[in-house]
């Protein structure tokens, strides 16, 4: 028989992937973008765009590339339920200010290990609320430890903790909440990933856009050079808005919500990391070790029953 034509391991590794292995590799391309996003809702503050124009970016660029895709999942958008409309948006308008907000007062390094470490801690914590799934003793103390980093961060600065990076930390904690309840919405839902991206994208670019012509939110992207906004096109836009939202939907599917984001609390190190060198942020000893101690709660809470 001629196998010239037939698919081989080697040349379709994919193909031979087990769903969990695909759900890793997608989490590993999240990890990814999520420091990017981390970084450029941080950089904010030093551009000439404001949230509003960030948030536009953010929902324009998926709507625009994923329109080709609205008529063939029609029925699917169509017989989607308030409920699972409602916990789409979560991880749209409502995380994204409050990450924005959150992150103009704190360093990328907080935001890194807040938005991502502590979701784990929200979702385990509704799913008992919700769905009473029981959360052992040895799970709850590792989930404590992913808090005791974070307060280690801010507690073990030198100098006084200035109540606008409490007031930040403060609202990247509810927006690690929001996030946790979109991803147990997800995990609810049968939608697909595409689905997921095309429902979110338009509702949140629509309602961005009342805000702005409202009056609510103010803007400034008829100020702006292209170079300037280029960055967010591609982090916050294709990265977060297009590949992001596909692979981290892809990935909640095959891994599990807690497990999706147990994996999720391992960016911090990377932003951090991304931040020195980009941003030149200062990474102190106590902020290093608030991060390990994050990390290792991390891992002591994916390998707890």
């Amino acid at each position: 028989m001629n196998t010239i034509f037939l698919p081989s391991a080697r040349k379709n590794p994919l193909f031979i992937m087990s769903p969990l292995t695909k759900g890793y590799v997608a989490m590993s391309v999240v990890l990814l973008i999520w420091s990017g996003f981390a970084l450029t809702v941080r950089a904010v503050g030093a551009s000439p765009l404001s949230i509003a124009d960030v948030m536009l970016i953010r929902f324009s660029v998926p709507l625009v590339l994923l329109t080709p895709w609205v008529r063939a999942h029609w029925q699917d958008i169509k017989s989607i339920r308030l409920p699972a409309i409602l916990f789409i948006l979560l991880g749209g308008v409502p995380f994204l200010l409050l990450a924005a907000f959150g992150a103009s007062t704190v360093p990328a390094a907080y935001m890194g290990t807040i938005l991502t470490g502590t979701p784990v801690f929200f979702a385990a914590l509704l799913s008992f609320i919700l769905y009473r799934q029981r959360i052992s003793l040895r799970k709850f103390a590792a989930l404590i430890l992913i808090f005791f980093g974070i307060a280690t961060m801010i507690g073990g600065r030198a100098e006084a903790i200035p109540i606008s990076l409490l007031y930040g930390v403060g609202l990247l904690l509810l927006a690690s909440l929001i996030w946790a309840g979109y991803t147990l919405g997800l995990k609810s839902t049968k939608l697909s990933p595409i689905v997921i991206a095309i429902v979110l994208s338009c509702t949140s670019f629509f309602l961005t856009l009342v805000m702005v012509l409202s009056g609510i939110m103010e803007t400034n992207i008829g100020s702006v050079s292209f170079n300037e906004v280029l960055p967010f096109i591609l982090v916050q836009g294709l990265g977060v808005g297009v590949v992001s939202t596909l692979a981290f939907s892809y990935a909640v599917k095959q891994l599990g919500s807690i497990r999706t984001l147990l994996l999720g609390s391992l960016s911090p190190g990377l932003t951090a990391i991304l931040a020195t060198l980009i941003l030149k942020e200062s990474l102190s000893l106590i902020m290093i070790c608030g991060i390990v101690i994050s990390t290792i709660g991390v891992i002591l809470s994916n390998r707890a029953k």
